[in-house]
């Protein structure tokens, strides 16, 4: 009887240290996807609105604290009342609206924001060209009553890429020709925004398997995925070669109807009395590599639009030289461009007189 109870009480000390060691390699294997798991608020959130959306902002605790969709500009001691401001504004385009909210650029927005006594939100995300940006604006008023009545929409020339070639094929549209969805990648695309394969592993984390049960099914489920994996389709040279190249007619039919279905979208809201659409050229603009402009894009489909007089183009590439050089002098382009990024964001302190221009175009 002794020798029985040794017996089973060695075999639970092995199981609890087996279940131990399990629960460290299936954390350290998570760990390699450098995905933050969220909350449950946070993935009940992301579940609700990516699959129309195409997806929102990247799995990280930073995106969880400041919101997967949109963030209110405010600081500790905001505590005004929307009733007070005498707007609402809302940010919205891809990572180069996202972006403003980190750091001293942040801290900006919340300075301007106090002076003018406006109520700011930024919904920029990356990635997000016209047509989720169409849908997010929808979502926004009707689910968040979010209802500005000045819109910036930060244009940048990787948007060319994203419509033509990240989502062209995924639109959803009703039998009225009303944009709907954009529909998600599928479990094994292998699309940088491909969803799915988070939210599977999400599901073995969340489950009330044992550890072992746990780190079987996951690595089951990566070995599955890697085999069965697809070719990426948008890469940067794909998303960057109809700028480099300039749009063929197809192209350029696609992304005039995008576009324009965006603004129609916009003043779909009586209450919008202005839309700054704002561009800003890459270094390889300077270098006569890319070939497409949308500054010159806009300027050629926006004459006669039912609702130009409400519409101003704020175009960087005209006034370079005096918001960089003159205003805040800079020296030369690599203090104002993040250097070794192809997709030429602008570094933080270049950020400040991008974002305060824009700010002073909108309201003065």
């Amino acid at each position: 009887m002794r020798n029985f109870l040794l017996i089973i009480s060695s075999i639970f000390l092995t199981l609890v240290f087996v279940e131990f060691i399990q629960l460290n390699f299936f954390w350290l294997s998570y760990q390699k996807d450098k995905r933050h798991v969220p909350d449950q608020f946070s993935k009940n959130f992301y579940e609700k609105y990516y699959k129309q959306l195409h997806h929102l902002r990247d799995f990280k605790k930073k995106n969880y604290d400041m919101g997967l969709m949109y963030t209110s500009v405010k600081d500790e001691q905001d505590k005004e009342s929307v009733k007070k401001y005498r707007s609402t504004v809302l940010i919205n385009g891809d990572s180069w609206a996202e972006n403003l909210l980190y750091g001293i650029v942040f801290e900006e927005l919340v300075r301007i924001k106090k002076k003018e006594k406006i109520n700011l939100i930024v919904s920029g995300s990356s990635s997000y060209s016209f047509s989720p940006t169409t849908i997010q604006l929808k979502i926004l008023r009707n689910d968040f009553n979010i209802v500005p009545e000045k819109i910036i929409t930060i244009i940048d020339h990787t948007d060319v890429g994203d419509e033509i070639c990240r989502y062209k094929n995924n639109l959803e549209f009703d039998e009225n020709g009303t944009l709907l969805r954009i529909k998600p990648e599928e479990l094994y695309s292998g699309e940088v925004y491909a969803i799915e394969p988070h939210f599977a592993r999400f599901d073995i984390l969340d489950s009330k398997n044992l550890n072992i049960i746990k780190l079987l099914k996951y690595e089951i489920l990566k070995r599955k995925i890697k085999k069965n994996i697809k070719k990426t389709r948008c890469t940067f040279a794909e998303l960057m070669r109809p700028v480099e190249n300039n749009l063929d007619q197809n192209e350029f039919i696609h992304l005039k109807k995008t576009t324009l279905r965006y603004i129609d979208t916009v003043f779909s809201d009586k209450n919008v009395e202005k839309l700054l659409l704002v561009v800003h050229p890459h270094i390889k603009h300077f270098t006569g590599k890319y070939k497409f402009y949308f500054g010159d894009f806009l300027r050629e489909i926006l004459p006669g639009n039912t609702h130009e007089n409400k519409i101003t183009l704020l175009d960087f590439r005209e006034i370079f030289d005096e918001v960089y050089f003159n205003d805040y002098q800079f020296q030369k382009y690599q203090d104002i461009f993040l250097v070794t990024d192809s997709s030429s964001h602008l570094n933080r302190p270049g950020r400040i007189p991008f974002v305060n221009r824009i700010f002073n175009e909108l309201l003065h």
